[in-house]
């Protein structure tokens, strides 16, 4: 029986390949493994984002969706793929249901953006990914005013980070 190692590097050589071929594998394989394996955040992180990388994001879907241990990585593949999908609504949307204490699923009916203001009260501490996946799909939604407002909020910190800077510099320019 393979390991939660060997587990996620398969999953991640169908992520590199991205192929039909690759997808039908992981459609094979995966419902094979142990339920706890899925418990893993990082066997489900490198599952949702072979999935989303095979463009299959139905599949990604159903996988965050069963989740019941999401981290912020696991939130942050799901964010990463719908935004490769061009479905930067729902990454904002996914984004909105991040609770931000424990991080279990809320449901949330609407799609508006919650400001990192309200993170900075619950104590939450920010990843990178979190806010690349929002500025790439504020940007290419052309959401500007959200952007302005979220930027502003960002820590320092995080501003000196280059991928931040270019994501910034590409939002700019999407908006002229």
């Amino acid at each position: 029986d393979p390991d939660e190692i060997t587990i996620t590097l398969v999953f991640n050589v169908c992520t590199q390949l991205g192929t039909e071929k690759e997808l039908n594998l992981l459609k094979t394989i995966s419902p094979k493994f142990c339920n706890t394996f899925y418990s893993n955040p990082y066997v489900l992180t490198s599952l949702i984002d072979a999935f989303m990388k095979c463009g299959d994001v139905t599949s990604a879907k159903s996988l965050f969706d069963k989740s019941t241990k999401k981290t912020l990585l696991v939130y942050g593949a799901m964010m990463t793929g719908l935004i490769v999908n061009d479905q930067e609504d729902e990454a904002i949307a996914i984004f909105n249901e991040i609770h931000l204490d424990e991080f279990y699923r809320e449901n949330h009916s609407e799609k508006q953006m919650k400001l990192l203001s309200e993170l900075k009260h619950d104590r939450f501490e920010s990843n990178i990914t979190i806010y690349l996946c929002l500025l790439k799909a504020l940007a290419k939604l052309g959401m500007l005013d959200k952007a302005q407002s979220f930027v502003q909020q960002i820590p320092t910190v995080f501003l000196t980070d280059y991928p931040i800077r270019n994501a910034l510099i590409h939002m700019w320019i999407r908006s002229n």
